[in-house]
């Protein structure tokens, strides 16, 4: 008879690989085998119940002898705690520093040794020169630690891949209240934008109506949250720990406001208004930027309609902005206006939100 309750552990089982003659784990992704004799639920996750242990589940603390703790919890891929850690060591294996040794090449063994596990094949020597027809990582020297790229090495100039340019370069942000102080463009000239009655953009800086919205908005996740808010709404005890959506200002925000701890604000974009406990508190620094002060506001995002710990969410506010090359939308940063009070409900919700933006001139 099968039980009502699924095994957590059978379950892990299975996201670890197994063979399929047998049902034993796999030892990690290098066990894994395209012929259809091993199966295997996430191949990042191989290796995390190998030897039939709950590896995820050790809770042996460092010592001398395992001090950065390989034995507490586990690290994907492989329980690796480093990644590219080749580069711990010298071209010729050696540690760049005996006092911060890693990870180097034991000539006896033949192989890599160290406190880590080696990102890269344990038996590849530091001299190691491919053949012409070597193919993925054995098509990379032994002194290239970096797997990921094609030529082995860290990148700082990108020769293809980006839209935005070869160099790492700063923008600000589409609804940024500052200018960019190293390029004439201020927001990234390859950003993609969505012109639509329901994403409506704040006026960035220089531009009329950018005083209506003067403060910065940025969101997080706090320690009392679980990844995603549809997970934390929805858990009790996370949801007794942060029962109320809130917005962190600064006790000079809160007097130019009016803002009292623990009651509501009203926090508004062009796109919409949310309502959130206030939270006076130091950590919200105000910035002092070219010569104007700059006032932070913070919102955590995980709140929702549904769950046992409702409120407004945070990311009604934000706009759609998405980055060029990975299509990641600008989230943690726009700007903001507040003011105390509890939002309007229903119609006047709508009208109040096209004041702002007929303030703001649109």
């Amino acid at each position: 008879m099968l039980s009502a309750e699924p095994s957590i552990e059978a379950v892990l089982a299975e996201i670890n690989g197994f063979r399929l003659a047998d049902r034993q784990p796999v030892g990690g992704f290098a066990e894994l085998r395209e012929d259809g004799t091993t199966a295997c639920g996430c191949w990042i996750y191989s290796g995390v119940y190998a030897g039939e242990v709950n590896q995820a589940a050790r809770r042996k603390p460092r010592d001398e002898q395992d001090w950065v703790a390989g034995e507490w919890a586990w690290a994907w891929p492989m329980n690796r705690r480093i990644l590219y850690n080749r580069a711990s060591a010298d071209p010729e294996g050696k540690p760049w520093s005996e006092r911060k040794r890693y990870l180097w090449w034991d000539e006896d063994e033949g192989k890599w040794t160290g406190a880590d596990v080696p990102d890269f094949k344990a038996d590849k020597a530091p001299g190691y020169k491919p053949d012409e027809d070597a193919e993925a990582e054995m098509a990379l020297r032994g002194d290239e630690p970096f797997i990921m790229q094609p030529d082995g090495k860290g990148w700082l100039y990108a020769p293809s891949g980006l839209t935005d340019g070869p160099l790492p370069a700063h923008y600000e942000p589409h609804e940024s209240p500052m200018d960019n102080a190293l390029y004439g463009t201020r927001a990234s000239p390859t950003r993609q934008t969505f012109e639509r009655d329901d994403n409506r953009y704040n006026p960035a800086d220089g531009e009329p109506g950018a005083d209506v919205f003067p403060f910065v908005l940025t969101t997080y996740r706090i320690a009392e949250h679980h990844t995603a808010g549809g997970m934390s709404r929805f858990l009790p005890y996370l949801a007794e720990l942060a029962p109320d959506p809130f917005v962190e200002v600064s006790p000079e925000l809160a007097a130019e406001r009016g803002l009292e701890h623990t009651e509501w604000a009203t926090i508004i974009t062009e796109r919409a208004a949310i309502e959130a406990r206030v939270m006076v508190t130091e950590r919200m620094t105000p910035l002092d930027v070219d010569g104007r002060r700059l006032h932070q506001v913070g919102l955590p995002y995980h709140w929702g309609g549904n769950g046992l710990a409702t409120g407004d969410s945070a990311n009604d506010l934000l706009p759609i902005v998405l980055d060029s090359n990975v299509g990641i939308s600008e989230f943690k940063s726009a700007t903001c206006d507040v003011r105390p009070g509890r939002r309007p409900r229903g119609p006047a919700l709508l009208a109040f939100v096209d004041e702002y933006r007929r303030r703001a001139g649109g």
